[in-house]
């Protein structure tokens, strides 16, 4: 295993500058639509108890919520333009970027 990382890595190190970063924006995105929700859903419910789509019905129909809800709802954000989910969706990558200028002004 350690060997294939190895691998992965010095082939991601060897790639030139702009597919290496098309390559870090699309790890990125995909942490963020799938690590960052759970990581979300896992935070509320701890602080704010279970995550409710739709709150109980005196009628008594089921509430609906959980991972998954949140999930859909966080793409249904995405697509919709809301600017928190945007942040949300670009918060690794910043991050990285914000890491990144850091480092350089720490060499400088």
């Amino acid at each position: 295993m350690s060997k294939s990382i190895r691998k992965a890595w010095r082939g991601y190190r060897a790639l030139p500058a702009v597919p290496r970063e098309l390559a870090t924006f699309a790890l990125m995105l995909v942490v963020a639509l799938t690590v960052l929700p759970l990581a979300i859903f896992t935070a509320g419910r701890l602080v704010f108890g279970e995550y409710l789509r739709t709150p109980p019905d005196p009628a008594g129909a089921a509430p609906t919520g959980g991972p998954l809800a949140l999930l859909v709802d966080f793409v249904n954000g995405i697509l919709s333009g809301s600017p928190g989910h945007w942040l949300v969706l670009l918060g690794p990558w910043l991050l990285l970027l914000a890491f990144r200028a850091c480092r350089a002004l720490a060499k400088a």
